[in-house]
């Protein structure tokens, strides 16, 4: 099928093809919690109707969302109004579907992150029939192109479609016989949890078999043929040898001792990663055959891979390696980028390198999550009552991007993947998501405040991400600032979140769609060197709350300067005498003389006429005091007088 280019408002973008990421602005969808397009699937054939909830009060449980919930958003132009070009959706693949223990007591699969057939897809997401009536066989074949027809559905619309994967570890398929009776005593903690063994493993572990519940041994069992293509997988994954069954402790998951790379997840059962054992090159080659057949069969753009500091890095080398040969040419055109929950750019950056980096340079996984960003960011805007805190953080982290370590190395890789950027430009920045750190907009944030956070999100370096219902200014009741917890899993309502207004004029959403809208159309938000350039001082109240950063092009005169007031008064980038300084990276003058700045309000109420300001000059370089309405951020470009 043609793919059609996504209509921006002010022009055309690229082909899904050949639009480079770095021009992307991806929305986070936890399907289960985005639309429920089809009703009929909220109790599959034979699954245990309890762990449906049409309530939607209890986050751990099902709440209904689709592919079909997807499918009408897409169709009706929703992400393209938003200005979305890339949805990443949470593991589509079939889950256990409920855990007797878990975090907090026991809990369902509905995110999708507890795998137990790796090639097929949940029938919780699937429907009988297409979108235009066509029926479905209720067979994986069925499931499958159910999943490969969203995907076109959304090339089609000049969207991007990124799959959530997970290699660290299974779902609870199976086990440990803790009694030694020979049976799963599905009530008793410890046959789902075993105390983490530093040597030596649990050898009574034992695959469950709970139909009601999905909880089967981990398929694929071998060799399997979907949608006409045999894929040769062996079925190492439903060998209990494959996995570590070492059990869990509490104090692993924030270890970096080795500890969180052989433990389980509470029920969740850890995969063995371990280079040069017996099983690696066979590993490796089974998830290869797996995410090659979704990537190049299924027609999905991205993989976003779950958990990637806990499993064993040789592991990351090997399977983006092998991949990309797999892939062959259209490598260039895809992305892979992981999640490591770790707020220091060390960590992070750390993993865009091969542990064998002395000898190659070329990257591992494409980029990470900027969890750095994201704390930092945090620590900024999100604070009690309308307060902000300081963005010196944020700007130690900014100029992470460009710093080495102590042993001489970038702390990320400045090497380009197989599309020609680096780890850098590919950076996934984000101000929120599904695990611990929850929402950003919870009890006492407003929604003004959340706009703010957004955009910073769209306006710093990297590919901007935004969390499903940051549209509406979603709020979490229950969540609280310095807590975390998974109550921001809500389902949206899309009739009572907008407060009837429709959705699309509401305040929240026209911000985040103007904000695209000036990514789209000034290259330097999207490709441009980011230099802080004015934080708030001590020395008056005049800039209080104020970050100013530029994002700077290669050709002299090309920058826009973004600055961010975080409080309820109007604030200027400069205190007594002091006015900002305009410098590029080099710390040479940003603006050429015979130019002045017009001002664009991005986050806030638009200028009702065109608001210039003049530059001064101090020692030879480009000054400005800026002006900044109250709760709004700002960009300011340079024009001719």
């Amino acid at each position: 099928m043609k793919r059609v280019c996504l209509a921006l408002i002010l022009g055309l973008v690229a082909t899904v093809e050949a639009r480079p990421w770095s021009e992307d602005v991806i929305y986070f969808a936890l399907t289960d919690r985005f639309a429920d397009g089809d009703p009929s699937n909220n109790v599959p054939k034979g699954s245990d109707p309890v762990l449906y909830d049409a309530s939607h009060r209890d986050i751990s449980r099902y709440h209904g969302g689709d592919f079909r919930g997807l499918e009408k958003a897409i169709a009706s132009g929703y992400f393209n109004q938003l200005g979305i070009t890339a949805i990443w959706i949470t593991p589509p693949v079939k889950n256990v579907w409920r855990s007797g223990f878990d975090l907090g007591g026991p809990k369902t699969g509905y995110h999708g992150y507890w795998t137990q057939d790796f090639l097929d897809i949940d029938p919780h997401l699937t429907s009988a029939t297409s979108l235009d009536g066509k029926p479905y066989p209720d067979s994986p074949d069925g499931r499958l192109q159910h999943y490969k027809d969203l995907v076109t559905l959304a090339h089609s619309k000049g969207l991007k479609i990124i799959q959530d994967v997970v290699m660290n570890h299974a779902g609870p398929v199976f086990y440990y016989d803790a009694n030694g009776n020979g049976r799963f005593d599905r009530e008793q903690e410890s046959e789902w949890i075993q105390p983490y063994k530093r040597d030596g493993f649990h050898d009574n572990a034992a695959w469950a078999d709970i139909p009601e519940w999905n909880l089967h041994r981990t398929g694929p069992e071998g060799p399997v043929e979907r949608l006409g293509v045999k894929i040769p997988t062996t079925g190492i994954l439903s060998k209990l040898e494959t996995y570590s069954r070492k059990g869990f402790s509490n104090e692993s998951l924030g270890k970096s001792d080795g500890e969180e790379v052989t433990c389980d997840f509470f029920s969740l059962r850890d995969i063995w990663t371990a280079p040069g054992s017996a099983q690696f090159d066979a590993l490796v080659d089974e998830f290869v055959e797996i995410y090659a057949f979704y990537l190049n069969t299924i027609g999905v753009d991205g993989l976003r891979i779950d958990t990637v500091k806990h499993v064993h890095p040789a592991f990351w080398d090997a399977f983006t390696e092998r991949l990309h040969k797999k892939l062959g040419d259209k490598a260039k055109d895809k992305l892979f980028f992981g999640e490591v929950y770790d707020d220091k750019p060390g960590v992070l950056g750390g993993f865009t390198w091969r542990s064998d980096w002395e000898r190659r340079k070329d990257p591992s996984i494409d980029s990470v999550l900027d969890f750095s960003f994201c704390f930092a960011a945090r620590e900024y805007l999100r604070a009690e009552g309308g307060n902000y805190g300081s963005s010196r953080r944020l700007e130690t982290v900014i100029r992470s991007k460009t710093e080495k370590a102590a042993n001489g190395r970038p702390l990320y890789n400045p090497n380009p993947g197989p599309d020609g950027l680096n780890a850098i430009r590919k950076s996934i920045t984000f101000i929120e998501n599904h695990d611990g750190l929850n929402r950003f907009r919870v009890a006492g944030i407003s929604e003004r405040r959340n706009q703010l956070a957004q955009g910073l999100v769209m306006t710093t370096a990297g590919i901007p991400c935004l969390y499903y219902g940051t549209e509406l200014g979603l709020l979490d009741e229950k969540g609280r600032i310095g807590q975390d917890g998974e109550t921001g899993r809500l389902t949206l309502d899309f009739a009572g979140a907008a407060k009837g207004a429709p959705i699309r004029t509401g305040e929240s959403f026209q911000t985040l769609a103007r904000l695209a809208k000036l990514r789209a159309t000034l290259p330097v938000l999207r490709d441009g060197t980011t230099v802080p350039l004015w934080g708030d001082s001590p020395d008056g109240p005049e800039d209080d709350g104020v970050f100013a950063f530029a994002r700077v092009g290669e050709r002299p005169g090309d920058f826009a300067i973004v600055v961010v007031n975080a409080s309820e008064s109007e604030r200027v980038t400069g205190t007594g005498q002091w006015s900002m300084r305009l410098v590029d990276p080099a710390g040479k003058s940003l603006a050429p003389e015979g130019f002045q700045l017009r001002r664009i309000v991005a986050v806030g109420s638009p200028d009702a006429s065109p608001f210039t300001a003049t530059l001064g000059s101090t020692e030879g370089l480009a000054t400005a005091k800026l002006s900044v309405p109250p709760q709004s951020l700002v960009i300011y470009v340079p024009v001719k007088k």
